[in-house]
């Protein structure tokens, strides 16, 4: 016997209804799940060499390496990159002059393709997606003993830390509103680390371009290095298009990121031995600073 339910239609309206950014949304962990399930079921080999997982040695490496990455990246907008940190700082001026303007003209475009591409590139940029990635490739070389894909899941992850740290802390300390706070482009509150007030610079943006320096120093094909640095734009575009920051925000963060990861395959490339100098201040005095890597 067939019975039928009348469910009200209060009840049927307050179900909210599904759709596909949510889904991708739920997908964000997906790839550190499957790292961490991987890391914990797959066995060593007998044989690995040392790594984050097996050696205090690897570790206390790791954390040298990034000291002096650090060093690096904080001192290269002067040197060696003085010029283009001042062609960054020209685009970012330009865009920032018609960042409200930029704002209003992405609002009225919302097609639904176009909403489908973002949605993807707003998944795809997600700074925590980013560190499962690389963590799983680093993960999968130790795993099968493959230290060229071990040092690729390194070089990702020592990126995206210098990426995600500068940015971060940029974030709090600049205080600028987004575009949905309904303040315009030039409303600050630095140093208060207020939610909607945390716009400039994009971290998305600066996730997804150190990622894709990463990834297209390791090829040669010019096709590869191009698809690389599409999905970044693509990322820092969805973030604008979809009102979560101004067009000056995705300007800087993507200078940050591809300074953060050419920082990391600058320092790597550097021989034993090999010297830069860089700029210091001791007590008030101008002086140089020898940072090298050694063996």
């Amino acid at each position: 016997m067939a019975m039928t339910v009348t469910v009200p239609e209060e009840i049927v309206q307050s179900i909210p209804p599904r759709h596909p950014a949510r889904l991708a949304t739920a997908l964000h962990f997906f790839p550190l799940l499957v790292f961490l399930i991987f890391s914990m079921l797959s066995p060593l080999p007998a044989d690995a060499a040392d790594n984050l997982f097996n050696s205090g040695t690897a570790i206390k490496g790791e954390l040298t390496r990034l000291s002096g990455e650090a060093a690096m990246f904080l001192k290269a907008p002067v040197d060696p990159y003085l010029a283009q940190s001042a062609a960054v700082a020209g685009v970012f001026a330009l865009s920032y002059l018609f960042d409200e303007d930029i704002n209003s003209e992405l609002s009225r475009s919302h097609g639904r393709v176009l909403r489908g591409i973002t949605d993807f590139g707003n998944a795809a940029s997600n700074p925590f997606l980013h560190l499962g990635v690389a963590a799983a490739f680093y993960t999968a070389g130790v795993a099968a003993d493959r230290p060229r894909v071990m040092q690729l899941g390194e070089e990702m992850g020592e990126a995206l830390v210098l990426s995600d740290a500068a940015t971060f802390v940029l974030k709090g300390v600049i205080g600028r509103g987004r575009p949905y706070s309904g303040d315009g482009n030039s409303r600050y509150r630095p140093f208060q680390f207020q939610d909607g007030y945390d716009s400039l610079p994009s971290m998305h943006t600066a996730s997804s371009f150190a990622m894709a320096h990463v990834v297209a120093s390791k090829t040669d094909s010019l096709g590869a290095k191009l698809a690389c640095y599409a999905t970044a734009s693509l990322a820092g575009f969805s973030r604008a298009y979809r009102g979560k920051h101004w067009a000056s925000d995705v300007v800087l963060g993507a200078a940050i990121g591809e300074l953060a990861g050419n920082t990391v395959t600058r320092y790597r490339a550097l021989q034993p031995g090999q010297l830069t100098l860089a700029p210091l201040s001791i007590d008030g005095h101008p002086s140089l600073a020898l940072i090298g890597k050694f063996q």
